[in-house]
């Protein structure tokens, strides 16, 4: 008798490629640096981490949303 093959799980705090929705770089205004273009804080968050960029940073920066 063989086992039925295994169900894959996906986590649904996790985005892309497995990479966590909190773990993206996000766009600021040189005027506004402690408020992302999405709204997001950024107070004290350091930049260049290396992450994916916000997908809603970017639509906002493209002129995509307002």
């Amino acid at each position: 008798m063989t086992s039925p093959a295994p169900v894959e799980t996906r986590d649904p705090l996790l985005g892309n490629g497995g990479v966590d929705f909190d773990q993206v770089e996000h766009l600021v205004r040189d005027d506004d640096p402690d408020t992302a273009l999405c709204g997001v804080d950024q107070t004290d968050v350091p930049w260049n981490q290396g992450w994916p960029l916000c997908e809603a940073c970017v639509a906002v920066s493209d002129g995509r949303m307002s």
